[in-house]
């Protein structure tokens, strides 16, 4: 019996020697990378790569327009890009020195979700105009400074704020007047069928993004790497 009782105060003895051993690894381990790892993602926080959810062929499609492309850093959960559109400018027209011609060039990135609702970051050279909003509010850009995010257009009456109540509600017809110094950029949501470039875009007729959700996205726009 004193043999064995022996015996296994010593089995004891070296599993304790053995576990202290492990556990120290354990922590040294812990001490010597995980400082690597969090300065890992710090940087990826400070310095990260904004491509607008745009696949590699997509973004060699936008760059070949040889302007800036803008692109949104935020887009709200469950959109994704579902179509990328350009309009060169015509052939043998004069282009200047930031690519634009008289007319173009143009581009559409549009955004989809699974419900089928769609907003779009386009851009056009040349010149512009067109109505007030209906209702507005004003945002600031990084990249394009103040812009006008506006619900619907004027029809005669006075443009007014987006009420609180409203930049709570989901909204159609949100659109933000084309900013920039041609190239112009603009966000703007899509409801129900429409036709550019000869090509249909078919999205649905519900209003579902926020003015609020719009404001966070023109307020991430950011020029494509």
């Amino acid at each position: 019996m004193k043999s064995q009782s022996s015996k296994f105060n010593g089995f004891k003895s070296s599993s304790s020697v053995f576990l202290r051993i492990s556990l120290l690894s354990y922590f040294l381990s812990l001490s010597l990378f995980s400082p690597l790892v969090k300065a890992q993602n710090s940087d990826q926080e400070i310095n990260p790569v904004n491509n607008g959810e745009l696949t590699p062929q997509q973004i060699a499609t936008l760059k070949s327009l040889r302007i800036d492309i803008a692109v949104p850093s935020y887009i709200p959960e469950g959109f994704f890009v579902s179509d990328v559109q350009i309009t060169p400018c015509p052939a043998q027209t004069p282009i200047n020195a930031k690519g634009v011609c008289r007319f173009g060039p143009s581009y559409s990135i549009i955004y989809r979700n699974p419900q089928n609702n769609c907003f779009e970051v386009n851009a056009i050279g040349g010149g512009i105009g067109g109505p007030d909003g209906k209702y507005s509010r004003k945002v600031t850009s990084k990249i394009l400074g103040e812009v006008n995010l506006n619900i619907d257009i004027t029809r005669g009456e006075i443009s007014q704020p987006i009420s609180e109540a409203m930049g709570k509600s989901p909204q159609a017809d949100m659109w933000t007047f084309p900013a920039g110094n041609s190239p112009f950029y603009q966000v703007a949501t899509i409801e129900g069928k429409r036709l550019q470039n000869d090509k249909y875009t078919f999205c649905s007729y519900k209003a579902y993004l926020t003015p609020n959700e719009l404001t966070k996205i023109v307020q991430s726009l950011d020029w494509l790497p």
